[in-house]
């Protein structure tokens, strides 16, 4: 099969290459799955710069079709989307024409819902009801998700929403982008912080007036510490990724005097039964019309390095997707 591998070169560059290799068997709890979009995520820049030990098949989510389960459980030739984790030499990375894919973690997609835009669900939407229920989200909280334009914030935000959220709010880096995200069709009805302009607290609108209950955070650093000065009583942030740096100088007096919490989040140890829950909300709402995954770029495998370089220097609003990847086998 064709796919886009990373070999490793020094810890800040690698070799990228579209090559053919094997074509992957499932084993026992694994499906095999014919690949036909797949999503990229900060993940692949990782892998591709050498933090990874390689070579590797880049990519850990995407759509396309089951090409045989073992277990039984999905006929040949269901639609789904998936979860991969961290990509294997030559087995889960899903920037491939082939890939298996642990039972648990796929999903089948909604019929009125293309593949591309199937590819861009998995690790933002699983994240984000994941995490807002690690952070005890409960309908008429304000929820606060930074990196709005980026997958995890608006999935976030648009999950948020529609699980009856008081109030939703993100923020942006940039005055350009927080103009770009307020006038984007998804985003009605969300407050957007510009960070270049204001910091947290005077950002937020009066939907806010009693603070953040639920936040959650992909970024660190600095967005980190003015969130924590905005929680509301026993508000509750939820650390899942840090871009933005990976320390942060919480004002611990704030934390202390409203009795407000850190949760750490990792998508890789999610449990089986915890999946299931994830995936059968998130496509209820997909089903209801209720999220609406953002798609900013769709590139062909070839284009894999440019997808990534896009993705990590440009910062767009929204995914970047990987098309253009099924054969018949």
């Amino acid at each position: 099969m064709k796919a886009a591998r990373a070999y490793p070169i020094t810890e800040h560059t690698t070799d990228l290459r579209v090559e053919y290799v094997a074509d992957p068997t499932p084993a026992a709890g694994e499906v095999l799955v014919q690949v036909t979009a797949a999503g990229v995520t900060p993940w692949d820049h990782t892998a591709a710069t050498g933090a990874s030990a390689g070579p590797l098949i880049l990519g850990n989510e995407g759509a396309g079709l089951v090409v045989a389960d073992p277990a039984g459980r999905w006929a040949p030739g269901t639609r789904v989307m998936f979860y991969a984790g961290s990509g294997e030499v030559n087995a889960r990375g899903t920037m491939a024409e082939f890939a298996v894919i642990a039972g648990s973690n796929l999903a089948e997609i909604p019929i009125h819902v293309a593949d591309e835009v199937a590819a861009a669900v998995p690790i933002a939407y699983l994240t984000a009801v994941l995490a807002l229920r690690l952070g005890m989200f409960a309908p008429g909280d304000r929820v606060f998700a930074p990196a709005i334009g980026g997958s995890v914030g608006n999935a976030t935000a648009q999950v948020a929403r529609a699980l009856g959220a008081r109030a939703v709010a993100g923020s942006a880096g940039s005055t350009a982008k927080a103009e770009a995200v307020r006038a984007a069709p998804w985003a009605y009805g969300i407050e957007v912080v510009d960070l270049e302009r204001d910091r947290l607290g005077a950002g937020l609108g009066d939907g806010f007036g009693g603070g953040i209950d639920v936040a959650v955070d992909g970024v660190g650093g600095t967005v980190t510490a003015q969130i924590a000065e905005a929680l509301a009583t026993g508000g509750r942030i939820v650390l899942v990724g840090h871009s933005g740096g990976g320390v942060a100088h919480v004002p611990v007096g704030d934390v202390v005097r409203r009795r407000a919490s850190l949760h750490g989040f990792s998508l890789p140890s999610v449990t089986a039964a915890q999946s299931r829950l994830a995936w059968s909300t998130i496509t209820g709402l997909l089903v209801d019309g209720r999220i609406h995954p953002v798609i900013d770029s769709i590139y062909p495998l070839d284009a894999a390095g440019e997808a990534i370089r896009h993705l990590v220097e440009d910062r767009p609003i929204g995914k970047v997707v990987i098309t253009g990847l099924s054969r018949t086998r």
